[in-house]
């Protein structure tokens, strides 16, 4: 069985196998090693956050779900995480979860912006940016980007 096809069928197997309406898969991939052995990693996310707990949840059902079905023929290591804040936003669960939080976006253009993530559609991210004036004041605008034009968007931790 090729990777891609593998990849899709155990996109398919979670996504029918959710414990929660809250649950969603973000991201299954597969590497296949050198010397045999592989890694199979997924990205599990809810919109109230994963825990652990459920993560290992995941892991045993999809574990004993490839053994059944003896997807590879060498050894692989399976894990299942939750995305965390250096993984791209990629899918729109994961930026309506993230709304009012600090967004970075890079651009195809090589800009980079940044702001409070106020909304999205299919078109456009909406951010709310602050740029000092030539009076020290801090002014504050709605900035509309094309989705089309974002190379990667991040959620970013602001200590203030």
């Amino acid at each position: 069985m090729i990777i891609k096809d593998i990849q899709q069928t155990i996109e398919e197997f979670l996504n029918q196998n959710l414990d929660s309406p809250s649950h969603f898969l973000v991201k299954v991939g597969i590497t296949l090693g050198k010397v045999k052995e592989g890694r199979v990693l997924v990205l599990m996310d809810s919109d109230l956050g994963i825990t652990i707990e459920e993560c290992a949840v995941y892991s045993r059902k999809l574990g004993k779900y490839l053994e059944e079905n003896d997807f590879f023929e060498h050894q692989y290591t399976l894990e299942i995480a939750s995305p965390g804040l250096d993984f791209p936003l990629t899918t729109d669960r994961q930026f309506q979860k993230n709304i009012n939080r600090k967004l970075h976006l890079e651009l195809k253009d090589q800009k980079v912006l940044e702001g409070r993530f106020v909304s999205f559609d299919s078109d456009f991210i909406e951010l709310e940016t602050e740029e000092k004036t030539k009076g020290k004041k801090v002014q504050t605008k709605m900035v509309q980007v094309p989705r089309e034009q974002v190379l990667k968007a991040k959620v970013t931790v602001s200590f203030k």
